[in-house]
C-alpha cells in the first residue's frame, strides 16, 4: 500500500503530540511493509526537501510555493499548499492508495475541496482524518476569541474536514462526545482507535536508591491543559499548610490571549510568593532524550486537562512507571483504570482531586510498585503499534475497497435540507443558459462573448438582455450579434440589473443557468466544472469560484464556501457570476428589483437560496475574471448605501438571520462591520496593531507566524511596548 501522511509536526523538526503520533504511525506502517511518505510544512526549506529515514520518505516543503500567500491568510495558505504539494507528487509518483491527515488547522481542507469537486488528480483517493485537538475546542478552553478572524474560519475548515473525510478516527470516545455538544457531525464513518505508542523506548529510570519525591505537572502550560485549575488546587493546599512543592515542567511560552502574556509570565506573577518560598518550581522544556531521567524523580505526575483528546504524556508517564493522577475531562481517563494503574479525579467535583492526591501520597512502596507495573504493562500491551495497526488496517483496507461508491450528498458544515425542487418552467436537460445583462458595454462585450464560446461545456445557449442601451457604439456593437444563431438578444426598456437577470432566467431554456456581466470573462473549464458538481450532488444548487481581477488590477480574490453564519455577516462568493440549477434560482434566487440601490442584488440572491435550503459551493480555482473599472457600478455604492442595503437584506431574511443571531453578533463584535470584510482567512486584528498598514502589515504578520524565532522576538517587543 502507498500511504501518505500529512502533518504540521514531525520530529526532529517539530515536536508535540501530533509529531509523536505522526512519527510512530509512519514507522508502524513502514514496518508492516507499506510505502510511506510524510508531508510536513517547513518554512526553513526553500522549496522541497526530501530525505529517507527509517524506510520513510519525508517531504518537507515551503508554504510559499504558489502565490496563494498573497491573498490567503497564513493557516489557510498552509492548507492550500498541502493540496498542491500532494498534486505535485501525484504527478511525479502516481496516486497513493490512501491519504491520512490531522484535523488540526484544517490542513486537508483544500485537498478535500478538490476531491469533492471531482478534480481528476484526487477524486478517487480515500482521505482519512485522524482527530487530535480541534482548534474550535482548544480555543474555547484557552479563552481565545474564536469569532475573531482568522480563528473562526480555521474552525470552519476543521469542521468541514471532519464532515468531508471518507473516514474519521478519534483516539478517544471523549472527543466524539465533546464534538456532539458543539456541532452536528453528519459523517457516520467514525472509528475510535487509540493512538499507537512505543512504550519500550522509554525504559525505566530510577534515581539511584532514592525514593521519587516530586509532584510534577509535565506538558504545555495552557488553560486547556488545566494549568489554572491545578494552581488553584495547590494554592488552597499551600494556604492550608501543605508543604510539598509542585514542579511545572514543559513549555511556558504559550500566550494566554485574554491577558496578552505567556502562561509562564502569568504564573510567575500570580504565584510569586510561592515561588519565593520554594513551593512552586518552574522548569523549562525537557529534551525528549531527557524525559526518562528527569521524570524518574517524580512520585506523582498530574495531568489535569480541562479538555483533551488522548495526550501522549499519559502514555509516556505510565510507560516510565510513574503514578499518574488524571482528570476525567479527557481521553486519558479511558486509558487509566482508577486505583489499579493510575488515579482519576473530576474537575466537576473538586474534592475528588484532594482525596485522590491524599490517597496517592499515602501509598507504600509495594503499592506504588504494583500500580507502576500495571501501568507499564497496560501501555506496552494495549497501545503498542501492533495493537493499533490491527485495529486500524481493516478500516483503511475497507476504505480503499469501498471508495468507488462516491457520495451523492455534499458534506456542508451547516446544512439545511431543501424542499423538493419542482421546475415550474420547462427546460432542456443538460443545456446551460448563459445570461449576459448588457447596458452600454460595447467596448467589452466581444471579450465576454468570446470567453463564453470558448468554454468546454458545449451544450449551451447565450442570451443577451439589452437593458435599454443608449450609447451609439454599444448599440452598433450589439447589432453585430443579432444574426448569430448561437446568440439570442432580448431588448427591454432600462429596468436595472436585477430585472435583466430575472428576465434572462425566465426566458432561458436550460436546466442550468449562469450570469456573466458584459465586461467580465470566464475560463474555459468553469461551467463544466460547476455542472459536474451539480450532477454529482443532489444538494448543491449553485456554484462560484475564485476571482482574478483584470483591467485596473491584477490581484486575486479567493471565494469561500457560502455557508451561514459567515455568509450572513459578509459575502463569500463571486455572486455576480454564479452557475445555478435554474429551477432553484427561479424558486428562491431571483434578484430583488425592489432594492433602493443597485449593487447587492446578487448577494441577496445567495442568501435567499441558502435560506430556502439550496446550498452552494465555491470552486477553489480562479475560473472567473472580474474587470476593474473606475466607473463600475460597485464602485458607486457609498458606505451609507451599503449600510442601507445590508439592513434591507437582514430585514427581508429576518428568520434566517435569527437562526444564527448569536454567531452573527459575535462576528460583528470580533471583527467590526461586515461591509468592510471580504476574506475570513486574513488576520486583520494583528495587522491593524502594526504602525504601518496595508499589504506590508499582512505580510509581516504572516512572516511572524511562519517563524517560531520571530514569534519569540515579536512577543518580547510586544511586552516592551505594553510597559
Amino acid at each position: 500500500m502507498k500511504y501518505w501522511l500529512l502533518t504540521t509536526e514531525y520530529p526532529p523538526f517539530f515536536g508535540g503530540g501530533i509529531g509523536t503520533y505522526s512519527a510512530i504511525t509512519a514507522r508502524m506502517m513502514a514496518a508492516k511493509g507499506h510505502s510511506v511518505s510524510v508531508f510536513v510544512n517547513d518554512a526553513s526549506v526553500n522549496n522541497i526537501a526530501i530525505e529517507e529515514r527509517e524506510g520513510i520518505q519525508i517531504i518537507r516543503f515551503n508554504t510559499s510555493r504558489t502565490n496563494s500567500s498573497s491573498f490567503l491568510g497564513h493557516t489557510t495558505n498552509i492548507s492550500y499548499e498541502f493540496a498542491h504539494i500532494v498534486k505535485h507528487f501525484i504527478e511525479k509518483e502516481g496516486k497513493p492508495d490512501c491519504i491520512e491527515a490531522q484535523e488540526y488547522l484544517g490542513i486537508a481542507y483544500y485537498l478535500l475541496q478538490y476531491k469533492l469537486m471531482l478534480y481528476d488528480w484526487c477524486k478517487d483517493i480515500p482521505v482519512l482524518i485522524t482527530m487530535h485537538s480541534p482548534s474550535f475546542l482548544y480555543m474555547e478552553y484557552n479563552h481565545v476569541p474564536m469569532y475573531r478572524y482568522p480563528n473562526f474560519w480555521i474552525c470552519e475548515m476543521e469542521r468541514f474536514c471532519l464532515q468531508a473525510a471518507d473516514h474519521v478516527i478519534s483516539p478517544s470516545q471523549f472527543m466524539i462526545r465533546e464534538l456532539d455538544k458543539r456541532f452536528k457531525l453528519s459523517n457516520k464513518n467514525v472509528s475510535i482507535i487509540p493512538n499507537p505508542f512505543e512504550g519500550k523506548a522509554y525504559g525505566r529510570f530510577e534515581a539511584g536508591n532514592s525514593v521519587p519525591d516530586q509532584i510534577v505537572f509535565y506538558g504545555k502550560l495552557t488553560a486547556q491543559k488545566g494549568a489554572f485549575r491545578l494552581m488553584a488546587y495547590f494554592k488552597q493546599l499551600w494556604d492550608e499548610g501543605f508543604d510539598r512543592p509542585l514542579y511545572l515542567l514543559g513549555g511556558q511560552d504559550i500566550v494566554y490571549h485574554p491577558e496578552g502574556r505567556t502562561m509562564g509570565d502569568i504564573i510567575r506573577q500570580r504565584f510569586k510568593k510561592y515561588i519565593e518560598s520554594g513551593l512552586l518550581k518552574m522548569e523549562a522544556r525537557v529534551k525528549p532524550s531527557d524525559i526518562g531521567q528527569r521524570l524518574s524523580k517524580a512520585e506523582l505526575v498530574i495531568i489535569p486537562s480541562d479538555n483533551d483528546n488522548l495526550p501522549y504524556v499519559a502514555f509516556e508517564m505510565m510507560a516510565l512507571g510513574r503514578i499518574v493522577l488524571v482528570s476525567k475531562q479527557g481521553g486519558h481517563s479511558e486509558v487509566v483504570e482508577n486505583g489499579l494503574d493510575g488515579f482519576i479525579f473530576d474537575h466537576n467535583e473538586p474534592q475528588t482531586f484532594f482525596d485522590q492526591l491524599k490517597n496517592i501520597l499515602q501509598l507504600n512502596r509495594e503499592e506504588r510498585k504494583k500500580i507502576a507495573s500495571a501501568a507499564i504493562k497496560k501501555v506496552n500491551e494495549n497501545y503498542n503499534p501492533d495493537i493499533t495497526y490491527a485495529k486500524k488496517i481493516p478500516v483503511i483496507e475497507n476504505l480503499i475497497r469501498s471508495h468507488q461508491n462516491l457520495r451523492t450528498v455534499f458534506p456542508f458544515v451547516h446544512h439545511k435540507p431543501a424542499p423538493p425542487l419542482v421546475d415550474q418552467i420547462s427546460s432542456r436537460k443538460g443545456l446551460l443558459s448563459v445570461v449576459v445583462p448588457y447596458y452600454n458595454m460595447g467596448a467589452y462585450i466581444d471579450e465576454t462573448i468570446n470567453s463564453i464560446l470558448k468554454t468546454d461545456y458545449e451544450e449551451r445557449e447565450v442570451i443577451i438582455i439589452n437593458d435599454g442601451s443608449t450609447d451609439d457604439i454599444s448599440i452598433e456593437k450589439l447589432n453585430t450579434y443579432r444574426n448569430r444563431q448561437d446568440i439570442k438578444i432580448i431588448d427591454v426598456p432600462n429596468g436595472g440589473l436585477a430585472k435583466s437577470r430575472n428576465l434572462g432566467a425566465q426566458s432561458a431554456n436550460g436546466e442550468f443557468l449562469a450570469f456573466l456581466d458584459a465586461d467580465d470573462t470566464v475560463r474555459p473549464e468553469y461551467y463544466s466544472r460547476a455542472i459536474s458538481v451539480f450532477n454529482q450532488y443532489s444538494n448543491v444548487y449553485f456554484a462560484g469560484c475564485w476571482v482574478r481581477y483584470f483591467g485596473n488590477s491584477n490581484n486575486s480574490w479567493p471565494a469561500f464556501q457560502p455557508e451561514p453564519p459567515i455568509i450572513l455577516y459578509h459575502n463569500l462568493v463571486n455572486s455576480s457570476s454564479l452557475v445555478y440549477k435554474r429551477a432553484a434560482f427561479l424558486a428562491a434566487g431571483k434578484n430583488d428589483s425592489t432594492m433602493s440601490f443597485q449593487g447587492l442584488e446578487d448577494y441577496d440572491s445567495v442568501i435567499s437560496l441558502l435560506a430556502a435550503g439550496f446550498g452552494g459551493i465555491a470552486i477553489p480555482e480562479a475560473l472567473f475574471n472580474y474587470r476593474i473599472r473606475p466607473d463600475s457600478m460597485i464602485r458607486a455604492i457609498s458606505t451609507s448605501k451599503k449600510l442601507y442595503l445590508y439592513q434591507h437584506i437582514s430585514e427581508k431574511h429576518r428568520q434566517f438571520y435569527a437562526t444564527f443571531a448569536a454567531d452573527v453578533s459575535n462576528l460583528l463584535n470580533a471583527n467590526g462591520p461586515g461591509i468592510s470584510q471580504d476574506n475570513p482567512s486574513l488576520d486583520y486584528h494583528l495587522a491593524d496593531r502594526l504602525p504601518f498598514g496595508g499589504k506590508m502589515a499582512g505580510k509581516m504578520v504572516g512572516l511572524i507566524k511562519r517563524n517560531r524565532f520571530m514569534k519569540n522576538i515579536a512577543y518580547k517587543v510586544y511586552k516592551l511596548l505594553k510597559k
